[in-house]
């Protein structure tokens, strides 16, 4: 909930914050903090990165940041962006703006010191809010009331921030479970859906960043939707998702017990869901369109699960344990498999179970090939052969034979005790 009187000395100002304030003062610019910080700490949650827009050419600012003695990287300097570094603290600070031109990835902008113009061409209104020097609120366009009904708009004309940046379509997918709790904007959702294709321009990287968060919040299930919908799912990822898929997910909620918590708790967890509303068959152009590194790329291949009942079966029934060494072995998460199975295969599983072969560790192989060979056997197929065979009877035994015992039933125990 937002706060009603909010006051400067309320909102954790930086050291690096508080130097840009003093540095922008002396040289007679108005410079506030803006976006993403005073957007949760109104909202109650943890504060993250600051950023903040001065109401002067960005060139004009970075010099008299340099001359303090401060490092300046020009990080986004043809987009009125420089970062700002001192002491291991960094601050994004852009210039009051306005868009010149764009193709809907790329913007020409340029400096305006009009507030309310900069805050038009934001793409909320809930990041359109400004905290300056003094501890005031700035709020031009009704972001904090936004807050507090739970609506997320776009600023201003809906059609017109979707054209400018495609990518502030998934965007608003990304914010809708965390800041948009009340009814969608209906504006909101006609721009995208009217313009749910231009998101095929979209770079693979953006792409696949914006979809980590997405699919990473265990709540995420209404951006997910609305990806749906729209048919933005078809623009941006060339495919047609299936969110109801979601409400089939078991083990989707962390609980504080850590002995409850599932592969929820994972990395991949993002992988996950997004393996259980994406069509069976579709992670290789998924990972493609994405550009997903080579370990998510398999995670996903992985997940995309041609027999869903088989490993149900394997995964649910007394026998787990056995499945779940295999699965371990090749570098997978038997809970994720399940999880992922039990939802497109429509089976029930439970959040208890799904916990246990996330804890599990399976145990080591007693043997080695080094055993082997130390023991006469030679190099070579027949060696592999070998040791295979003697895994095979070692997981039939519920892993309990020792590595005396398996050396032993090949009647290498005998060659030298010694070394037993």
């Amino acid at each position: 909930m937002p706060a009603s009187d909010p006051k400067l000395t309320d909102f954790p100002v930086s050291p690096l914050a508080q130097r840009l304030f003093a540095l922008a003062a002396d040289a007679g610019h108005d410079i506030r903090i803006v976006g993403g910080a005073v957007r949760d700490w109104q909202a109650g949650f943890e504060i993250g990165d600051i950023d903040m827009a001065v109401a002067a050419p960005i060139e004009s600012f970075a010099a008299v940041c340099r001359d303090a003695g401060l490092r300046v990287i020009d990080t986004g300097l043809s987009h009125g962006t420089v970062t700002i570094v001192a002491d291991g603290e960094t601050i994004e600070v852009t210039q009051t703006r306005v868009d010149l031109e764009t193709d809907g990835r790329h913007a020409r902008v340029g400096f305006s010191d009009d507030w309310v113009a900069d805050a038009n061409r934001r793409d909320f209104t809930i990041n359109a809010i400004y905290l300056d020097a003094d501890g005031q609120i700035d709020d031009p366009l009704g972001g904090l009331a936004d807050l507090q009904s739970g609506v997320l708009r776009f600023a201003g004309d809906a059609a017109q921030r979707v054209a400018e940046d495609a990518l502030r379509m998934l965007r608003f997918c990304r914010f809708l479970p965390r800041f948009g709790g009340g009814r969608p904007d209906m504006a909101a959702l006609a721009a995208i859906t009217d313009a749910s294709s231009a998101a095929a321009v979209l770079s693979g990287e953006r792409v696949a960043a914006e979809c980590r968060k997405l699919f990473g919040m265990p709540e995420g299930a209404l951006g997910i939707t609305v990806l749906h919908s729209t048919g933005l799912d078809l623009g941006v990822l060339g495919q047609t998702l299936d969110p109801a898929r979601l409400d089939q997910l078991v083990g989707d909620a962390l609980a504080t017990d850590q002995a409850t918590l599932s592969w929820a708790d994972t990395p991949a967890a993002w992988l996950v869901r997004l393996a259980v509303v994406m069509p069976a068959g579709s992670s290789r152009q998924l990972a493609d369109r994405m550009r997903l590194s080579r370990e998510e790329r398999r995670c996903l291949e992985a997940l995309d699960l041609a027999d869903p009942d088989g490993i149900c079966r394997s995964l649910a029934d007394e026998g787990w344990r056995k499945a779940s060494y295999h699965i371990r072995k090749e570098g997978m998460s038997p809970a994720a498999l399940l999880a992922v199975a039990a939802a497109r295969a429509g089976h029930q599983v439970t959040s208890s179970h799904l916990a246990e072969l996330h804890r599990w560790q399976p145990p080591v192989f007693p043997l080695t090939g080094a055993d082997l060979l130390s023991h006469g056997v030679d190099k070579g197929p027949a060696l592999g052969e070998m040791l295979r065979g003697l895994e095979r009877h070692w997981l039939a035994q519920d892993f309990a034979p020792g590595r005396e015992e398996l050396m032993e039933m090949i009647g290498l125990v005998g060659l030298d005790q010694g070394q037993i």
